[in-house]
């Protein structure tokens, strides 16, 4: 008998499209191995912008996996471009950054350009897995303004500060609500209590 542990999450990608633009050949290479492992049979590798460009408005991505850095300056732009220009489903797929680059000004550029996860390099299979498992059971809605478009930012589901009226639809909706006399649902008393506790 063998006492080996089962596996916490199993991940198949076989049926997933993935984009993977990456300048280094290198990182390239060992991310696109990663992905094999994990049964992924389609894996566009783009090491130019403009061809990361050109498949994303060409073709249907689930997850678009990039290293901006790689590229320099233009390479910042790729995510907000995808948020903003194209057409679902690119518009809508899910984006994870892996880059060396992890100072806090960065990270809050690509958060604001609509990625929905950063990692830091050098990345393991075990990350990788565990981000995209992540990415495929995020809850989080996607937003669309005139400012930002992508996943919501906030990672916890909490009403607004006292003495705001919140910028979430939902947060207008229960303000609405309660100011015209109507009860909170269970729902809204959750959100309190967890903000509270």
């Amino acid at each position: 008998m063998s006492s080996a542990k089962p596996p916490k999450a199993l991940l198949n990608l076989q049926r997933t499209s993935v984009l993977l633009a990456d300048a280094d050949m290198m990182g390239q290479s060992i991310v696109v191995q990663m992905l094999i492992g994990f049964g992924a049979r389609t894996v566009a590798r783009c090491d130019e912008i403009a061809d990361a460009r050109r498949h994303l408005t060409s073709q249907p991505y689930d997850l678009v996996i990039a290293d901006p850095a790689s590229f320099g300056p233009v390479g910042y732009d790729l995510i907000s471009w995808m948020r903003r220009e194209l057409p679902a489903p690119n518009r809508h797929a899910s984006v994870l950054i892996i880059t060396g680059h992890t100072e806090s000004s960065r990270i809050g550029q690509l958060r604001d350009s609509g990625a929905n996860f950063v990692v830091s390099r050098p990345l393991s299979a075990t990350v990788l897995l565990e981000r995209i498992l992540w990415m495929s059971r995020e809850k989080r809605p996607y937003v669309e303004t005139l400012h930002y478009v992508g996943p919501d930012r906030r990672w916890r589901d909490v009403p607004p500060p006292a003495g705001t009226a919140g910028r979430r639809q939902k947060d207008l909706e229960v303000a609405a609500r309660i100011a015209a006399g109507g009860e909170m649902n269970q729902t809204d008393i959750d959100l309190i209590m967890n903000a509270t506790a």
